[in-house]
C-alpha cells in the first residue's frame, strides 16, 4: 500500500504563532534538533515552516486510525549525508509508525512552504 500526503503553509503564519507563543510553541512542536537546524539561521521561519508542514503531510499520508494523534515533537526532519531530508520519529509515534517507510520533499520560499510525504507499508 503506497499513500501520499502534500501539505503548504505560509510562512508568517509560524513565524506569528511562535513569536506569540515563544518556546513553548517551539518545543511543543519542534524536535530539539529541528530547533537545533533552524534556530541558527539568519531567517529560520522557512525552515521551521516547512518542518510543520511535512508533520502535517505525515498526518495526510497515513490511513485514519494508523496514527490516532498527531504529537508533533514525535516526529522530527533530519538530513542524511547528502543534506536529503528524513522523517524520524520518537515515542508512541514510532510504535504506530511501526512496519512504515516514509520519503519526504520540502521546499520553501520566503512566503510559502511545502511539503510532501510519500508512504509505503512495508510486507
Amino acid at each position: 500500500m503506497q499513500t501520499c500526503g502534500v501539505d503548504l503553509i505560509e510562512v508568517a503564519r509560524v513565524q506569528r504563532v511562535a513569536e506569540k507563543h515563544g518556546d513553548h510553541f517551539l518545543r511543543r512542536i519542534f524536535t530539539p534538533a529541528e530547533i537545533g537546524y533552524c534556530a541558527p539561521r539568519p531567517n529560520p521561519w522557512p525552515h521551521y515552516a516547512a518542518r510543520f508542514a511535512a508533520k502535517e503531510a505525515l498526518y495526510k499520508a497515513v490511513p485514519p486510525g494508523v496514527l490516532p494523534v498527531l504529537v508533533w515533537a514525535e516526529i522530527g526532519v533530519v538530513h542524511g549525508p547528502a543534506g536529503e531530508p528524513h522523517l524520524e520519529f520518537g515515542g508512541e509515534t514510532r510504535r504506530y509508525l511501526d512496519g512504515w517507510s516514509f520519503a519526504v520533499s520540502l521546499a520553501h520560499v520566503r512566503e510559502m512552504a511545502v511539503a510532501t510525504v510519500v508512504g509505503r507499508r512495508d510486507s
